[in-house]
């Protein structure tokens, strides 16, 4: 008895779960976004008011959206970041943050780069995915008597920091996926796979 009763706990669990958790992260975002502006409201109304700081919240978003739609909203943005430039700590987690989020959403960075690639880094049998840049400078090639290419490996989950490697052509794997899916397969640490229409060939 104990052993169905368990074995349909489990099976409601299961079942149950997606929505759970689902439940869960509509509460989170909305306890974090109503919190944001909340305790500044209650402190001002006299009392908590739920519900008018996340309210207030979204529409602070929408409207940042708009305002930064136009050159002058773009501006301000722009002296803005400025200077948080100037701010040591923030300076780092603002700008990190930001990369990210310019990756996954915005897709920027991605033209920078020819193709993405697989070589085999930091040893043999061990793959790391990297962005072909260009070819590499001659004089490399000279001193090494073979051709050379360029290949930027990035740094996860902030792909604008890497490191360049050297890489002899014969030994560059060219990949399909496109470009900003192979940003978003990096900044994920490879969570975010590529689908069906990520792949150049099927495009």
């Amino acid at each position: 008895m104990w052993q169905k009763i368990s074995g349909y706990f489990l099976r409601g669990l299961v079942t149950m779960l997606p929505l759970l958790v689902t439940i869960w992260l509509l509460w989170f975002l909305f306890s974090f976004l109503d919190g944001i502006l909340g305790g500044i409201i209650g402190l001002i109304a006299g009392r908590p008011i739920p519900g008018l700081g996340f309210l207030i919240t979204i529409f602070l978003i929408f409207f940042t959206g708009y305002f930064a739609t136009y050159i002058i909203g773009a501006k301000v943005f722009k002296w803005g970041e400025q200077l948080l430039q100037h701010v040591p700590i923030i300076k780092s987690i603002y700008f990190s943050v930001k990369q990210v989020n310019d990756v996954l959403f915005i897709h920027k960075g991605a033209d920078e780069f020819r193709r993405a690639c697989l070589v085999e880094y930091p040893r043999k049998g061990i793959y790391s995915m990297g962005f072909i840049t260009s070819d590499a400078a001659e004089e490399t090639e000279q001193k090494t008597n073979q051709k050379l290419i360029n290949v930027f490996i990035p740094n996860t989950p902030t792909p604008a920091t890497g490191f360049l490697i050297l890489v002899p052509a014969k030994e560059v794997i060219l990949l399909d996926m496109k470009l900003d899916a192979a940003f978003k397969y990096i900044v994920s640490g490879g969570v975010l796979k590529p689908a069906a229409e990520d792949i150049l060939n099927q495009a």
